[in-house]
């Protein structure tokens, strides 16, 4: 059956639309922030954080950047087999789905992406804020909303299941596979950083200021927004 086209060109994009773009934005989306997809389209924020991806970057440069980041997922690579501004578009996804807003990109990346919008962080709406995924890495929930009940404040969160990384890898049936974590060779445990292992950081104490950005971790640009401003 033939669909009419609607006067404003809704049904020709709908139609020119994969049908399956936001299970494939939700499933490359998993190694970026270390929830499973279950809990990512939990949020119902999924299509709003594609549209605003998209918005933020442009069209021709988030698919630019997607292909590049599926194509490092397939080798089994992190956001480190990136270049500099899709790094920075990869920082800035992850970002959006812990917080609900899209950051200030790195102004070297701003400028290499050629973004027609503000270089300033954005709130994506005000129920992103709510479903941020931050608040579910330590069982707590945002101020002002989804409150737990009374006197719950006075009950500690659950306990990990594991208590050794070790432990976490045998109860997820990962006990003989490499350790990469998004990094070029195999190295041992106790050699990954911090900011690089995945899933949720109930016991881990680097806090969220230290973890290094893409304009720091690229050798070609300047390790502060101050430098690398012209």
């Amino acid at each position: 059956m033939t669909v009419p086209a609607a006067a404003d060109g809704t049904a020709d994009r709908a139609a020119d639309e994969p049908a399956d773009e936001l299970a494939d934005f939700v499933t490359h989306c998993v190694p970026l922030t270390g929830f499973a997809a279950f809990d990512l389209y939990a949020t119902g924020m999924a299509r709003l954080y594609l549209d605003t991806a998209r918005g933020q970057v442009g069209a021709a440069q988030f698919t630019k950047f997607w292909a590049a980041w599926k194509e490092a997922v397939a080798q089994g690579k992190g956001p480190q087999a990136l270049d500099l501004p899709h790094r920075e578009v990869a920082r800035a996804l992850i970002y959006l789905w812990y917080t609900g807003a899209w950051p200030r990109l790195a102004p070297v990346a701003h400028s290499t992406l050629r973004r027609e919008v503000a270089n300033t962080e954005s709130v994506a709406s005000p129920s992103a804020y709510v479903e941020g995924l931050v608040w579910r890495t330590f069982h707590g929930h945002p101020a002002g909303a989804k409150p737990p009940g009374f006197g719950t404040w006075a009950v500690k969160p659950p306990a990990p299941t594991w208590q050794s990384l070790d432990g976490l890898r045998t109860d997820l049936d990962l006990a003989d596979v490499p350790y990469r974590t998004g990094l070029a060779d195999e190295v041992a445990p106790d050699a990954i950083p911090d900011e690089l292992i995945p899933g949720h950081r109930l016991s881990r104490h680097i806090p969220p200021s230290a973890v290094p950005t893409a304009a720091a971790a690229g050798s070609e640009a300047a390790t502060t927004p101050e430098e690398a401003t012209p």
